[in-house]
């Protein structure tokens, strides 16, 4: 009996660390998404078992044993890596996280050996339950038959029907979730396959032509939301109050009423948003990516911190990458407020990013479980969420000096009530606003409307006035070329309503 309580608990502390790393499946346990946790607890459950059964097959040989041995240890890191982060940083685990571990060296590992004291007193109890538990199995219950040959398949097997399902028959999120008992083994994958872009942007050096011409404004802030679309926004007009906090600013903003992304999606636009590449040359000279507005920040003798609570994503994380500080924080975007506090009391010239999720599909996802908006549906619930972000953040800086630009990467087209991503110019309409601290010198204030159609790639020559430095005389905004999912540049001005 005491040996199946074993075999019970090594399956609780496996399912525990997993939810140690999403802890949004769990938090789903109580809201609208709450059939996804449960079939999810079921299915890792169920690889974790069948990968029990597999190795307990491998420790039948001494030959294959050592393989089944191997095999235990991986799996006893990507615990490992769990407890790690939840009790040294408080925090689920990302993709972000895994670049860290990636670029990090022996020096800076041993330096913070410490802090992992406990979770490798943890590596070890639950390596040494799994390996308990495999030989319990192969000792007492575990067969060369066709039944135990087909469980011990299911943790390769079912992978591989992820993969298929993901990729020829629905895909929810968007991006490559392919559900394994290495959990982890996705964002390392992922985060290997970012740092090929970073090396290949890094090798393209940059050199600024810049001009100091005036102090610059201690701390210039981009917020960049997510698929936020300005016709829902009460700032601009909304019968529904979405936005209440950022309406009582708007004397105190310069707001632009016709603004539009580059790109329909995100991968496209905030890369165009934060670099002087063009929309023609993106898809055959995507080196020059490494001509971004983080680099020009580091040459202008800014700090430079990238602050996001999205994953990460194939360009914007290899421009992130070259802040000289950066953080990827689990959890909902009212996170980032404790992180801005932090970075807003050192006393240099500061050039910050914060990245947020904002209204990512599932809108209802990006809501805290206790959030109330009334009669609001998700989507224009997580807009008066966003806002709710925007308070506090108003409210850090308002006694300083600091200037806040907003925008969202892209809008979303409603079709059939439904909030598509495509190309067409409604779905580009984004909200894209400045707001300014009570220390703005007057030289940098102006406030009211700007009516004129302004594409969001503005806000590159806009922080370069808010630094001090000269701007260009001609940008890339002027042209409004617009950059269409199929990554092939054409005239904003032809794209469908």
């Amino acid at each position: 009996m005491a040996k199946k309580i074993i075999l019970v608990l090594t399956l609780i502390i496996y399912l525990t660390g997993f939810l140690l790393s999403f802890p949004y499946i769990y938090d789903n346990l109580f809201g609208p998404e709450k059939l996804d946790s449960i079939r999810n607890f079921f299915e890792y459950g169920i690889m974790f078992c069948s990968f029990l059964v597999f190795n307990a097959l491998l420790f039948k040989n001494k030959y294959t044993s050592v393989i089944g041995v191997l095999l235990i240890l991986i799996l006893g890191l990507n615990f490992l890596i769990s407890v790690s982060c939840f009790f040294v940083y408080h925090s689920g685990f990302n993709v972000g996280m895994a670049i860290s571990i990636l670029e990090s060296n022996v020096n800076e590992a041993l330096s913070m050996s410490y802090m992992f004291i406990l979770p490798g007193i943890l590596f070890i109890v639950f390596t040494g339950m799994v390996l308990y538990s495999v030989n319990y199995l192969r000792k007492n219950v575990v067969t060369f038959n066709i039944k135990f040959s087909i469980i011990a398949l299911l943790w390769l097997l079912m992978p591989i029907t992820f993969h298929l399902k993901h990729k020829y028959v629905s895909n929810k999120g968007g991006g490559k979730m392919i559900k394994s008992v290495y959990y982890h083994f996705s964002d390392f994958s992922t985060a290997l396959r970012i740092q090929e872009d970073i090396n290949l942007i890094k090798k393209n050096v940059p050199v600024f032509n810049i001009k100091k011409i005036q102090p610059g404004i201690e701390n210039v802030i981009l917020i960049i939301g997510e698929s936020e679309r300005k016709q829902n926004m009460s700032l601009y007009g909304y019968n529904k109050k979405t936005t209440p906090y950022t309406d009582l600013q708007a004397n105190n903003m310069l707001i632009f009423d016709n603004a539009v992304s580059p790109a329909g999606i995100t991968n496209l636009s905030v890369p165009l948003m934060l670099s002087s590449i063009d929309p023609d040359e993106f898809r055959y000279n995507y080196s020059k990516l490494s001509y971004n507005i983080i680099n020009l920040a580091n040459q202008s003798s800014y700090n430079t911190f990238w602050i996001s609570t999205q994953a990460s994503a194939k360009g914007i994380t290899a421009i992130a990458s070259m802040a000289k500080n950066k953080k990827w924080v689990n959890g909902y975007d009212e996170a980032i407020i404790p992180e801005l506090k932090n970075v807003i009391r050192q006393k240099n010239d500061k050039f910050i990013v914060l990245h947020i999720m904002g209204s990512h599909p599932n809108p209802c996802n990006r809501l805290p479980a206790n959030w109330n908006s009334a009669d609001l549906d998700c989507y224009d619930s997580s807009i008066k969420y966003t806002d709710f972000v925007m308070k506090d953040i108003f409210s850090t800086l308002k006694n300083t000096n600091s200037v806040v630009i907003y925008a969202s990467d892209h809008g979303l087209k409603m079709k059939d009530n439904k909030l598509l991503h495509v190309d067409s110019k409604e779905s580009t309409q984004v909200p894209f606003f400045v707001w300014y601290g009570d220390k703005v010198p007057e030289i940098y204030r102006t406030v009211g409307h700007n009516t004129k159609q302004t594409q969001t790639t503005y806000i590159y020559p806009l922080i370069m006035k808010y630094m001090g430095l000269e701007e260009p005389q001609h940008y890339k905004n002027e042209k409004n070329r617009y950059l269409n999912l199929n990554m092939v540049g054409s005239d904003y001005n032809k794209l469908e309503e």
